[in-house]
């Protein structure tokens, strides 16, 4: 595949640099994933820029005070974006590539390249022929909050558009790749993925992926939070948790499929296996010193808190630390929440396999141990209940009734329950959950990064992780 739209390199360039110069400083600080929050006006060079056969065109642009103008180079320390230029969408044009495979020019020598999966290579035999440029594609943004550009393509595929970029083969696209070659993981099926790769060939990054669009499903977070708050509010019945079983299941097949990914090779780890215990302790303190210095910005009160909380934290991190012989370490999700969810009937697909985005793109890749992710979950099954009671209070339940309040907390731990009994019988593993100290233990450290994260980018969210980690905790050090 080639591109262009008639368009000459000049004016190529000159589209670019006027999609550049017209960005609005303030619009890209507000969003939450630039990174470019406080810069009045980041200075900016030109990467790449693209253009296919519809028109539509995108750019890679760098941003900051450390930006050079190397054509080609992602090897600055520069903010990386993705920017779609003015005029037709690019949307078609990186979904053909995705799906068909083969390359576009760029005009500075650079490429983007397409590496279809099975799911394209079935649908164009399918078809009986792969796409034309005659065929037209249909196109939609997908609603919502999200921390990418994501776009619904012929309404049978999910295109994600990486906004900011980082070197290297994003860790989503390297899993889903290969969890479509070992098969039977909970996941939309892949359709391909689209990387930029540099004029000389010494820098490459993923610039934007495709599965499939699960139609009629739900987000469970929104759906279970929904559902609670009509519970609490009375124009519902109480909140059934079931969904919470599927997830349970779900989850343990992500777990024995990524286990045999890892065992294979085909997403070999970023660091050694055998990573020591004592890291993972020093990371969660870490995180620690790294919530109580991001709350004094924006919480100064609930610093206070969380700090005079510290001792009481940091022997709650303390089983990090200790090896425990069994603990199972392999390639994980590393983000992995209810909101990662997509409840098809009575099944759940698990989807946003990019990691912690507070970590770095490189150290996400590395192997943890399965309850990093399960953590994660349990976390969420807190965090949903939050979220519900305060929707239940912003529909005018003033007061909750105080019994039917205090049952939220009953509502939690039948939930938890029921994830972790419907994981364990799915895992077929006597180890799965054997280690229920570590597992408080990354409980903590997750309702600390919760903490820094909102902090430092969702501050409206500090109300869950704020609750959360009271109920550890076992007290009330965070009011």
């Amino acid at each position: 595949m080639s591109g262009g739209d008639g368009l000459d390199p000049g004016r190529l360039k000159t589209r670019a640099l006027i999609a550049l110069a017209d960005l609005d400083p303030a619009t890209l600080g507000a969003a939450r994933w630039t990174g470019l929050a406080g810069m009045s006006r980041p200075d900016v060079h030109l990467i790449e820029a693209f253009t296919f056969d519809d028109g539509g065109a995108i750019a890679i642009a760098g941003f900051g005070p450390e930006a050079v103008p190397e054509a080609g180079s992602l090897a600055d320390r520069a903010i990386r974006l993705t920017v779609p230029l003015a005029g037709p969408d690019p949307w078609a044009g990186l979904s053909r590539i995705a799906q068909d495979g083969g390359s576009v020019a760029g005009l500075m020598g650079g490429r983007l390249i397409g590496h279809p999966g099975r799911a394209a290579a079935a649908r164009a035999a399918a078809e009986g022929a792969r796409r034309t440029p005659e065929n037209r594609i249909t196109t939609r943004l997908s609603p919502g909050d999200q921390s990418h550009t994501s776009v619904i393509i012929d309404e049978r595929s999910m295109l994600k558009l990486y906004r900011r970029l980082a070197p290297g083969t994003n860790p989503e696209a390297e899993i889903l790749a290969a969890l479509d070659v070992i098969g039977g993981a909970p996941v939309p099926d892949w359709v391909g993925a689209v990387e930029y790769m540099s004029r000389d060939g010494s820098a490459s990054t993923t610039i934007a992926i495709e599965q499939d669009y699960v139609t009629g499903s739900d987000d469970v977070f929104e759906t279970v939070a929904d559902e609670l708050a009509a519970w609490l509010t009375g124009t519902g019945p109480r909140a059934a948790t079931d969904v919470l079983g599927a997830t349970g299941r779900a989850t343990a097949r992500l777990h024995l499929a990524m286990g045999r990914m890892s065992r294979s090779g085909a997403a070999a780890p970023g660091v050694p296996p055998d990573i020591g215990r004592h890291a993972w302790l020093e990371a969660a303190e870490l995180t620690l010193d790294a919530a109580i210095a991001a709350l004094r910005t924006v919480d100064p009160d609930l610093a206070t808190q969380v700090t005079d909380a510290a001792p009481a934290i940091r022997r709650a991190l303390a089983p990090l630390g200790k090896p425990v012989p069994g603990t199972t370490v392999q390639r994980i999700h590393g983000d992995l929440h209810l909101g990662q969810m997509l409840r098809t009937g009575d099944e759940v697909l698990i989807v946003d396999f990019e990691g912690d985005p507070a970590r770095d793109p490189l150290t996400r890749r590395e192997p943890g141990p399965r309850l990093r992710d399960i953590a994660g979950l349990l976390r969420s099954i807190d965090h949903v209940a939050r979220s519900g009671r305060r929707r239940a209070l912003a529909l005018g339940a003033t007061p909750i009734d105080p019994a039917l309040d205090a049952s939220v907390d009953a509502w939690i731990e039948g939930g938890r329950k029921d994830f972790l009994a419907a994981y364990g019988s799915e895992l077929r593993e006597p180890d799965g959950l054997a280690d229920r100290a570590l597992l408080r233990a990354l409980e903590v450290e997750k309702e600390l990064g919760e903490l820094v994260y909102a902090a430092r980018f969702l501050p409206a969210w500090l109300y869950a992780p704020r609750a959360g980690l009271a109920a550890l905790l076992g007290r009330s050090p965070v009011r």
